[in-house]
């Protein structure tokens, strides 16, 4: 009977022993990249929902409101009865996704704002609220609860305070205020039982004193909150005309969010608040929130964030991939000559498959099971899909290889897998590369014109993650194209040199095969990653620095009244101050042709570049500046600015400028000299100063003045949660981008590293040094890594301008249009110490195995 060609039972072990480094070096790499597919997308999304939650805050909520005055009030909400069943209305008309995250109902009535009569210091006003959520968060230190009786009319109404309010305007127990038609007596203190609560965060004047506006001036006032209970809701309610504030606040529970339901909850808000102005029953209610805002500003960061990791992680999904096929692709150029001497002795394309593609599958397979299972048990984030399918992916194009082996094999015999020579130089590119070259150029081109078409609004499309690498493999097909030429060139200068090391060195590159190249295209999406990443991440550093600048003008800023020469000279004598200039603002200015209001900003703008050289965006010269705005509305010619108290000034414009420092984007302000307004008095000023300085004492030196300093601005920006997890992915991508790009270096190293002792035995016989081995070592990978790292340095620096809009950092930097991209310092030396870590692997690979020729080489050779 026939012997069956195939390796079976001993001999299929045998083989796997024989292979059994390139098949560990396949398993270990099958593992990483699994884990890796598990644990950088779940840690990114981790780092998305606690951004959610920071965004939203822990004081977020959305309150149900209604306004009602006494008798109408009191018949539509006699009690606490009716106030509860108005909140279980409210709770069950909210959304699906406003009601996983909203806490229970807190509702309260609030009277207006009520004068206390009397002579004090400042004015006083006292607002009466009955809230039972908050009687279930205190505790008494002196007196007792109020106790009026529903059916009082007359006497005074009971109330307690705080013990901090009582103790900052010297009120105690048993005090009467009198209010706009009320005698109110305090009954007793009390004291929050937990000061941290987040309950108290929107009730500070529950807790003590607080500065209010007090008429349409904004005279500020002492401002409180007093509890009654529910007999004064009923005098309060059933008496007199007060207006009273009816609340169902659903405290928002931040920790819950998850990123993605933020764009759902902005519809949903949308939807609940359509539903609670149409509900009838009940006086007119509306829904009052700062949710949508926040929300609305997390989704155009998290939009951000997306388009951006996007392009990190398609190049780094490919690089994976790159290093798990050039394993495959080594492992199967070993089984080459056994599957070449099986089809000789005549067995069929699936009986080669058998061993090719099951001692492959045996290495993945299980690799990329444990591989994802521990990325699930690391527990880093909550599990993507998406890594599912990569996973999947990923082992699908590895098992392929070997197929595509196989079908190589159909031509038969030991020709096929020995006497074709396809190093790069001699052998000419088939019609089929020749195709699939050009296809990828132009996927390569259509997928950037695309993406730039789309913009912003490309967001997470797969087109995003696909366009490095398609950019990549383009990139890569041409550098392969063009390798072989660039050793041929430079082939005769090197024989003209006496030293024979780099001639070998680059005959031997020259020999390589396509698999052996494929270091090259891994190394250059490797190195596209880490310049991409350490492009952007420099930009955003840097963008951040300078919309710091943008913001507050200079290292500090004073919003103040009317600064006079004392005060001003306090500042300039404070230590670390090296500079001080005083900007005159006029607000509420107009002109004769147009009424609307506009601000009036006199600045030295010579002195003001000379003082702070790194605020951007402030023209040259000394004229008159527009902002764009203005300038639409008014024109630019000649314009007289006036208003009460101010001496009408008439102004030619010579330009235009887009911001300057505390006036908000897109307002109508003019920008005119010092001199021409510095007569003018009892308007505010803005003070720029710049050194290091500190808050308190400018704030001691401009007492009531607002100070706002870069630092804290900056502080601001970069502690952003969504900026971290944009540093810390960008950070790792380029780290595992490249360690990823030095496996495959040593791979290539590791697996070819016997047939390159024996050559080099060769070589030592004839002469050759230790040392000049260790040079011919980094001779021999010296044209992969300098093409691949080179080309793909440079892609890495263009594809944020490849790409263009989206890479739109604006988000991050508070509007600042982020617009330089280059790599920073230690970018470079990072890319610096790579090249030296693959050199010396290189090295320590050739010390590792080298052999004697003595052992090497056999009698006669």
């Amino acid at each position: 009977m026939r012997r069956s060609a195939v390796p079976m039972g001993g001999s299929a072990v045998r083989l796997a022993r024989a292979q059994w480094a390139p098949l560990a070096a396949l398993a270990v790499l099958s593992l990483l990249a699994a884990l890796l597919a598990v644990a950088v997308p779940s840690r990114t999304a981790a780092g998305y929902d606690r951004a959610a939650a920071t965004a939203i805050g822990p004081a977020a909520d959305l309150r149900v409101e209604g306004k009602a005055r006494s008798g109408r009030a009191w018949t539509a909400v006699p009690g606490g009865a009716a106030m509860g069943a108005n909140a279980l209305t409210w709770q069950q008309m909210l959304p699906r996704s406003l009601a996983r995250t909203a806490g229970e109902p807190e509702p309260s009535i609030t009277t207006e704002q009520m004068l206390v009569e009397g002579r004090f210091s400042a004015p006083r006003v006292l607002y009466l609220s009955w809230e039972l959520t908050a009687w279930k968060r205190i505790r008494m230190v002196a007196g007792e609860p109020p106790a009026n009786s529903p059916s009082e009319t007359s006497g005074d109404l009971q109330i307690m305070v705080s013990k901090k309010y009582a103790d900052q305007l010297g009120y105690k127990v048993g005090d009467r205020m009198d209010l706009i038609d009320l005698k109110a007596r305090i009954s007793g203190l009390y004291e929050p039982v937990d000061a941290a609560d987040p309950f108290w965060l929107t009730r500070p004047g529950q807790v003590g004193s607080v500065k209010v506006s007090f008429d349409s001036e904004g005279t500020l006032a002492d401002g409180g909150t007093a509890l009654m209970g529910a007999g004064g809701y009923s005098r309060v309610a059933r008496g007199g005309d007060a207006l009273l504030t009816y609340s169902w606040r659903f405290p928002v529970r931040g920790a819950v969010v998850e990123a993605g339901e933020a764009g759902a909850m902005a519809e949903d808000l949308d939807a609940f608040r359509s539903s609670v102005r149409g509900h009838t029953g009940l006086f007119p209610c509306d829904v009052v929130t700062n949710l949508d805002d926040r929300l609305n500003e997390f989704n155009g960061r998290l939009h951000t964030a997306r388009s951006v990791l996007g392009l990190a992680f398609g190049g780094l999904a490919a690089v994976a991939a790159g290093v798990l096929l050039l394993a495959a692709g080594l492992l199967a150029e070993r089984l080459r000559p056994i599957l070449g001497t099986m089809r000789a002795r005549g067995a069929s394309l699936r009986q080669l498959a058998a061993p090719a593609c099951g001692l492959t599958a045996l290495a993945v397979v299980p690799s990329a099971l444990l591989g994802y299972l521990a990325g699930l048990l690391l527990d880093v984030g909550p599990p993507q899909p998406t890594s599912v399918y990569a996973v999947a992916v990923l082992v699908a194009a590895v098992l392929g290889v070997p197929a595509v082996m196989v079908a190589r094999e159909r031509g038969g015999g030991l020709g096929s897998a020995a006497d074709r020579r396809d190093d790069l130089v001699a052998a000419r590119p088939s019609p089929r590369r020749l195709v699939l070259d050009g296809l990828l150029v132009v996927l390569a081109v259509i997928g950037v014109v695309l993406l730039r078409e789309r913009g912003a609004s490309a967001g997470t499309d797969p087109l995003v993650a696909a366009v490095p690498v398609l950019l990549g493999a383009a990139l890569g097909a041409l550098v392969l194209r063009a390798y072989p030429y660039l050793l041929r060139a430079t082939g005769p200068m090197l024989r003209r040199r006496s030293g024979a090391v780099a001639f070998l060195g680059l005959a031997r590159a020259s020999r390589q095969n396509l698999v052996g190249a494929l270091p090259l295209v891994v190394l250059l999406l490797a190195a596209t990653v880490a310049g991409f990443t350490a492009t952007v991440d420099t930009a955003l550093r840097d963008g951040q620095v300078r919309a710091s600048w943008w913001e507050t003008g200079a290292d500090a800023r004073i919003e103040a009244g009317p600064v006079d020469d004392a005060t001003f000279a306090r500042i300039r004598a404070l230590p670390g101050v090296t500079g001080a200039l005083r900007v005159r603002v006029i607000g509420t200015a107009s002109t004769a042709t147009d009424q609307a209001p506009l601000t009036v900003v006199g600045v030295d703008l010579d002195a003001y570049r000379k003082m702070a050289p790194d605020v951007p965006g402030i023209p040259s010269g000394q004229g008159v500046l527009l902002s764009p705005l203005t300038a639409r509305t008014r024109g630019t010619g000649p314009l007289t600015l006036s208003r009460p108290g101010m001496t009408p000034i008439k102004i030619k414009p010579a330009g235009q400028i887009e911001h300057f420092p505390g006036q908000g984007l897109g307002t109508a302000f003019v920008v005119v000299p010092y001199s021409m307004v510095a007569a003018e008095k009892g308007f505010p000023s803005q003070v720029f100063v710049t050194g290091d300085v500190d808050a308190k004492a400018l704030r001691a030196a401009a007492p009531g003045r607002d100070v706002q300093l870069r630092r804290d601005v900056l502080r601001d920006m970069t502690r952003d949660p969504m900026v971290t997890v944009v540093h810390e992915t960008f950070r790792n991508g380029a780290l595992i981008g490249g360690a990823f790009g030095l496996l495959a270096v040593l791979l290539v190293l590791v697996v070819g590293a016997r047939a390159r002792g024996r050559t080099i035995a060769h070589l030592r016989a004839l002469g050759l040094s230790r040392r000049q081995s260790r040079g011919l070592a980094l001779v021999e990978i010296a044209p992969v890594l300098l093409c691949a790292v080179g080309a793909g340095w440079v892609l890495g620096l263009m594809l944020p301008e490849i790409t263009g809009p989206v890479v739109d950092l604006r988000p991050y930097t508070g509007g600042f249009a982020v617009t330089a991209h280059a790599p920073g310092l230690a970018a470079l030396l990072g890319l610096a110490g790579a090249l030296l870590l693959a050199a010396a692997a290189a090295v320590a690979v050739d010390r590792l195995f080298d052999t004697r020729p003595g052992t090497a080489l056999r009698t006669g050779e």
